[in-house]
C-alpha cells in the first residue's frame, strides 16, 4: 500500500491488479474531465430551460401557449392610472421660478401631458395620473430639460437645467445645484419617481446648502394634501372639484 505524505489519497492493488482508489481521488480528476462533465450539465440545463419556456409538461406531454398583449392597448397598460399630487419649487440664483403662466398649465381642453401636469388653482402642485412618472418626465413636458446625477453615468459636474427659452444653467465652480426631497438633500431628481405628498426643491446658484435650507426650503408649499384629500381640515369650503382632464377619466385618489 502506498500513501501520500498528507494521507489525502491512498490506493491499493487487488489480486486482479486493479487499483482501488480511496476517498480523496476527486482531487486527481483532470481538468479536461471536469470540463466534459460541466459541458454535459450545461447542455442539460439549457435543454430543460427551453422545454420549460415552450411550456412542455413532461407528465402529460401538453404544450401551453402564453397569450401576450400590446402595451398601450386597453387592459394592457404598462403604467397604471393613478391620481397623486406633490409640491415642488425651482429657485434660480435666489429667485423662485413662477409656473403660473399659460404655457405651463393644463386645462380640461388642453392637456400638456397625460402623465403629470399643473393646473389652477395651485401652481406649485403637480398632478400625477400615471404610475412611475419621474420628475424628469414632468419637467420635460413643460419644456425644461434637467440632467443630474440621478441619471446613470451623469456626474455632478455635468448637471444642467435647460429652460424653455433655451437658457442653460450648469454646475460650475461658483454656482451649484442643490436638490431636496422631503427635506433630505439628494444628488438629483430627474430619474426619481413622483410620489403622493412629496415636497421637492431644485435650487441653482451661489448659495450654500445651509442658506438654501434656511431661505428656500421653507418656501416649498405643503398643499398637495388638499387635492389628494389627505387633509380635510385644510380644504377650503369653496374648493373647486378636482379636475379630470380629457386624457384621464379616472379621478381616484390614493387610499380610495
Amino acid at each position: 500500500m502506498a500513501s501520500s505524505a498528507g494521507n489525502e489519497t491512498s490506493t491499493s492493488t487487488s489480486a486482479e491488479g486493479v487499483e482501488d482508489i480511496q476517498p480523496g481521488f476527486i482531487g486527481r480528476i483532470g481538468s479536461r474531465t471536469w470540463m466534459a462533465v460541466t459541458g454535459v450539465l450545461l447542455i442539460a440545463a439549457v435543454t430543460l430551460g427551453v422545454l420549460l419556456a415552450l411550456g412542455v409538461n413532461g407528465a402529460s406531454g401538453q404544450t401551453f401557449t402564453t397569450v401576450t398583449c400590446q402595451i398601450g392597448t386597453p387592459g394592457c397598460e404598462a403604467r397604471q392610472p393613478t391620481h397623486e399630487h406633490a409640491d415642488f419649487a425651482v429657485f434660480i440664483n435666489g429667485k423662485q421660478f413662477n409656473f403660473d403662466q399659460p404655457q405651463f398649465l393644463s386645462t380640461d381642453t388642453h392637456d400638456l401631458s397625460a402623465s403629470a401636469h399643473l393646473h389652477a388653482p395651485r401652481y406649485t402642485v403637480v398632478h400625477v395620473h400615471k404610475t412611475n412618472t419621474s420628475w424628469g418626465e414632468f419637467f420635460t413636458s413643460l419644456g425644461f430639460k434637467l440632467v443630474d446625477p440621478s441619471l446613470l453615468g451623469t456626474t455632478a459636474d455635468k448637471t444642467c437645467l435647460t429652460m424653455p427659452d433655451k437658457t442653460q444653467y450648469c454646475q460650475n465652480a461658483t454656482d451649484t445645484f442643490k436638490f431636496y426631497v422631503n427635506g433630505v438633500k439628494v444628488d438629483g431628481v430627474t430619474d426619481t419617481n413622483i410620489h403622493d405628498l412629496d415636497r421637492v426643491l431644485i435650487s441653482y446658484g451661489p448659495e450654500t446648502a445651509a442658506q438654501v435650507v434656511a431661505t428656500q426650503l421653507p418656501k416649498v408649499t405643503d398643499q398637495a394634501c388638499i387635492p389628494s384629500d389627505r387633509c380635510k381640515s385644510r380644504i377650503p369650503a369653496n374648493e373647486p372639484p378636482e379636475q379630470c382632464t380629457l386624457s384621464n377619466d379616472t379621478c381616484s385618489k390614493p387610499g380610495g
